[in-house]
């Protein structure tokens, strides 16, 4: 059991002072546990249990009984549920194609597990209609005629080469038997399905391509009508979920004059239209098991919780009081709130989940993520801002290495994947491992990233390799007139869009840095988005989203070129290290062999590492490893940190 505590939040946000880190490989290794999971009535846990090379799933009774091993073996684990108190739902996906359908793709698969007779069954075993095995939403639990059952959305359609045909229907699935039946038939047009725990569907979205159109449909009398359209060329509303008291859907959109993000609710019984307050500035919402909305979730450097069910509002205070200062993020918790569990990390903490039992009053530790590091291995985390040349505050993250004096420090700028995403105070074990081998870390928030409001995200429009990438050069300028780093020393490190950036830095914002290392990073940006053309076709927003970053309409834009590190090999004023997964099907393999063969025709020095088996999100601890000795020897080699 853990005192209660009152905490103070610091400009910094996690320190350490330690002169000597931790192993590499522990920085390296994929979490000890994750997805900690509880279920609904607080008997057990779940969560994964990661060794080595091997994946387990773990059901832990809370009341000392017998604890569950199910081994999954070398299988790229995503996560657990509980599909109700008696089965575990365990996700993963695999890299490949399906039957009848020469798409490749990151394929995500269930298995349901049965904790009172240990047995398992792959979601879904099958159908009475003819559909994919594949999962193309996340599986929602439910109970149908007093079975518990899941709910998810399955592709159903003729042999196709991409994922431009067919449509997708919803199904629920007996966790069982794996036999999916049909609840609700779509198209290729249907987005998402919305129904309350006991399968009666409530909702459904669509997008037509051709003119834009997004509809929100609401289920009346075995029929679907209009609730709430738009046209949307470019950003899409999105159902958060229902409210408290179940009677309206909630839909998530960007106000057209305002810019801000904002809610409405859509009544179910009439679709009449209402707003909903909002916590103000960029949000995302909080869900309970019934698609309920309970809170709001802003990131302000950490996060912050925001929540209308009373319940837990008082428990996540209380756990806030224990951990003031640190990164906490809401996990699971029980129907009626009365243990919830939180994944801590911060100060004095690489990573762990914590469960409080409110009425036993009691706070204990569930596991450590990270048991290879010490608190003292966890580097001191700066939070920075800083004025872009037109004058534009980026905010970021400093890590600093532990045990020197923070005056004239070699750096690392290390950009964020996306480029919609965003980087925050918690721990990252990348960062951390770049800081325990002496280096200063800088990840700067650049415009385009998310969290920072409307404005802020569409100021990188038409700046992908422009503002984008000179606001990361704009922050090595800003901590050399500090004296916090030697701006002779610095270098580049990315991973997909990141990348990117990486490549970038070293071609096109020339003279900032001595070596870049980019990991599934994008060097031609025009066979990039035709890459992606092909796969989805041309509407999709993903496509639309890389057009806009540009600036372009097509793909035949001149401006794509001059933006595309591969096109401009010979002007690469540093090494680069170059590494890429061959089982990657976001950022295609070939962009890093393109890049290398341009750097060698063109006399650079250039160095290449293929992960074997890997795809795109490293999600296999060898080759993680792998990953992580070869780009600190690179840069210790290139950048030295003493």
């Amino acid at each position: 059991m853990l005192k209660l505590f009152a905490g103070v939040a610091l400009t910094v946000l996690v320190s350490s002072s330690a002169a000597l880190a931790g192993p590499l490989e522990a920085y390296g290794r994929l979490p000890a546990i994750s997805d900690v999971e509880i279920s609904s009535d607080g008997a057990n846990l779940a969560y994964i249990a990661h060794d080595g090379g091997t994946s387990r799933v773990i059901i832990q009774p809370l009341n000392g009984g017998e604890v569950q091993s199910v081994d999954f073996g070398k299988v790229k684990m995503r996560g657990v549920m509980w599909a109700d108190p008696g089965h575990v739902v365990a996700l993963v996906s695999r890299t490949g194609s399906v039957e009848n359908q020469t798409y490749v793709g990151e394929m995500s698969q269930a298995t349901s597990i049965n904790i009172k007779t240990g047995a398992s069954v792959q979601l879904p075993k099958k159908a009475y209609e003819t559909v994919q095995n594949i999962l193309h939403s996340n599986p929602m639990a439910g109970v149908v005629n007093g079975k518990p059952t899941l709910f998810v959305r399955l592709y159903a359609g003729e042999q196709s080469n991409s994922m431009q045909e067919g449509r997708f229907d919803l199904y629920r699935i007996d966790p069982d038997t794996g036999v999916a039946a049909l609840v609700q038939m779509g198209d290729f047009k249907t987005l998402s399905y919305l129904s309350k725990v006991d399968g009666t569907v409530v909702s459904r979205t669509r997008f037509d391509r051709e003119n834009s159109r997004w509809s929100l449909e609401l289920r009346k009398d075995g029929k679907w009508v209009d609730g709430y359209v738009v046209t949307a060329p470019l950003d899409l509303p999105s159902v958060l979920g229902l409210s408290l008291d179940e009677k309206s859907v909630v839909v998530g959109l960007v106000d057209e004059k305002t810019g801000d993000n904002r809610m409405i609710a859509v009544s179910i019984a009439d679709g009449k239209v209402s707003d909903l307050p909002g916590p103000g500035g960029p949000f995302d919402v909080v869900r309970d098991d019934a698609r309920r909305i309970i809170g709001t979730v802003q990131e302000t450097g950490y996060s912050r919780y925001t929540f209308t069910e009373p319940r837990i509002a008082s428990a996540w205070e209380t756990m806030q009081s224990v951990f003031a200062g640190r990164q906490m993020t809401l996990q699971s918790h029980t129907g009626d709130y009365s243990k919830v569990v939180a994944y801590v990390e911060g100060t004095g903490e690489p990573g762990g989940y914590y469960m409080l039992d409110v009425n036993a009053k009691k706070l204990s530790k569930v596991g450590a993520s990270y048991p290879g590091l010490a608190p003292t291995d966890v580097a001191e985390v700066r939070a920075i801002k800083y004025a872009a040349a037109d004058g534009l505050i980026i905010n970021g993250y400093l890590t600093l290495p532990p045990g020197k004096a923070a005056k004239n420090l070699p750096l690392i700028v290390f950009p964020h994947g996306g480029p919609y995403g965003r980087d925050e105070a918690g721990f990252n074990w990348w960062a951390q491992a770049m800081a325990s081998r002496g280096y200063a870390v800088l990840q700067p928030n650049f415009r385009g990233s998310e969290g920072y409001g409307e404005k802020f995200l569409r100021a990188g429009d038409g700046e992908w390799g422009g503002k984008m990438q000179t606001d990361l050069s704009d922050g090595v300028r800003f901590l050399a007139s500090k004296g916090l780093i030697d701006p002779k020393r610095v270098c580049i490190v990315g991973a997909s869009y990141g990348g990117y950036a990486a490549l970038a830095g070293i071609t096109l914002d020339k003279g900032v840095y001595r070596c870049a290392v980019s990991v599934a990073g994008i060097g031609d940006v025009r066979k990039m988005i035709d890459y992606d053309i092909i796969r989805y076709g041309e509407e999709i927003p993903l496509v639309r989203d890389e057009k806009r970053y540009f600036n372009v309409v097509s793909t035949s834009d001149p401006k794509l070129q001059s933006r595309s590190p591969a096109r401009h090999a010979d002007q690469a004023d540093g090494p680069v290290l170059l590494i890429h997964g061959k089982d990657d099907t976001v950022v295609p393999y070939d962009q890093s062999t393109d890049m290398r063969r341009a750097l060698e025709k063109a006399g650079k020095p250039v160095e290449f590492v293929n992960l074997a088996a890997e795809d795109h999100y490293l999600s296999r601890e060898a080759t993680r490893q792998q990953m992580l000795s070869a780009t600190v020897t690179f840069l210790e080699k290139n950048n030295p940190p003493n």
